[in-house]
């Protein structure tokens, strides 16, 4: 068997996993196991929540949870004009999928995968270990986040 046949072979069976993955989720609501999804976490409700005043426009409501740090460098109309210099990069926002928290040093940072205009975008949030907003950031998507620091 070549290599090739043997890649081949693999990517047919993680299509069939990912298809057998796709209707084991799509049968979940009708058994009623929807509670089988796991709970949001508070960083995860923050930032959608964040996130949701921001598209509305409403930066001063965003900047509710922001550190003092955070306050004195992103006031909201700081945040404004960010916003809007990334929608002038990416389009307008259309809709955001599910938070995904990555736990790096003492800090949780809370990635919302961002559906725009004219492609993907990702909405990130730092928390401190009190559950205030240390960072706040508008990136292309596949961005790492950064190994915590050893200072």
């Amino acid at each position: 068997m070549s290599d090739h046949d043997i890649a081949r072979g693999g990517r047919r069976l993680v299509r069939a996993a990912a298809t057998v993955a796709l209707a084991a989720t799509a049968l979940l609501p009708a058994t009623g196991c929807a509670s089988a999804a796991p709970k949001a976490s508070k960083e995860d409700t923050v930032a959608v929540r964040t996130l949701d005043d921001i598209v509305k426009g409403h930066y001063k409501a965003a900047t509710a949870h922001f550190d003092t740090d955070m306050r004195k460098h992103l006031p909201p109309d700081g945040l404004e004009k960010v916003w809007k210099s990334y929608q002038a990069q990416f389009g307008h926002y259309t809709s955001h999928e599910k938070p995904k928290d990555v736990r790096t040093g003492r800090y949780t940072v809370v990635r919302v995968p961002l559906r725009m205009q004219h492609g993907p975008g990702e909405f990130r949030v730092t928390f401190d270990g009190k559950g205030a907003v240390a960072g706040l950031f508008f990136l292309e998507p596949g961005v790492p986040v950064p190994k915590p620091s050893r200072t």
